[in-house]
């Protein structure tokens, strides 16, 4: 991927601004690389990866951020390299998860399924479910996903995970002040929005600042480095 400007990081981040989680996923991955008429159809996973290549092109590698024990409320300090966020990609279109006499036939949690559910309808996960089967059969005969019991359907998160591991990314740690150990869940969306968020505002800032001080345009302002433009900062609080 080709090194992206700030004016294209501050676009993308006006375009992503006030969606919803998964639209703005999409969105970032677009900015990533993904195509934008298939982006909702991939894998969360394989959506994903691209948002870790952006992230990585943007910010660098590593990864650092704040954690609170769920046992004792300690905010532990995290300092996280690729590998610890990075997993296998989607092996297959469709994989095959057996329970309760019923074979199913599914495949990983796309985009599209993550938008066409209601979060709050109190069948939504079921739902979800459903539009992962491929097909399900039981004693030789085709059965329906909405007919599937619900103890068949119990069985698809674990596969889905398995299948699509980059979707469910999850973090062993261990807190020092208690003790506790627990599997943090670690979404690459949600991190690296707050990350851009912060790096949007305060590049307005930068923005704004110089043009009171030298009447320069966006695009001027833009044109010169970050390093520059700290000294530029400097002068002109210091002359203000």
């Amino acid at each position: 991927m080709a090194a992206l400007t700030e004016a294209a990081l501050l676009g993308t981040w006006e375009a992503a601004l006030g969606l919803g989680a998964v639209r703005r996923a999409l969105t970032l991955a677009v900015a990533g690389g993904a195509e934008p008429a298939t982006v909702a159809d991939l894998a969360v996973g394989h959506r994903d990866g691209f948002l870790l290549a952006l992230r990585e092109n943007w910010f660098g590698p590593g990864w650092s951020g704040l954690v609170t024990c769920p046992a004792c409320a300690e905010e532990l300090e995290l300092e996280l390299s690729d590998e610890d966020v990075r997993a296998v990609p989607p092996a297959g279109a469709s994989a095959m998860v057996a329970a309760g006499g019923y074979e199913v036939e599914f495949r990983p949690v796309t985009s599209r399924d993550l938008l066409a559910i209601r979060r709050e309808a109190p069948d939504a996960r079921r739902r979800l479910l459903e539009r992962c089967v491929v097909a399900a059969r039981s004693e030789g005969r085709e059965v329906p996903a909405p007919e599937l019991p619900d103890a068949v359907l119990a069985a698809l998160p674990d596969a889905l995970s398995t299948e699509d591991p980059q979707a469910d990314v999850r973090l062993g740690l261990d807190c020092a002040a208690c003790g506790h150990h627990w599997a943090a869940p670690f979404d690459i969306g949600a991190y690296l929005w707050t990350e851009l968020d912060v790096y949007a505002r305060r590049l307005l800032h930068e923005v704004h600042a110089l043009a009171l001080g030298y009447g320069w345009s966006e695009s001027e302002v833009l044109a010169v480095s970050p390093v520059r433009r700290r000294y530029y900062l400097e002068l002109a609080g210091s002359v203000g």
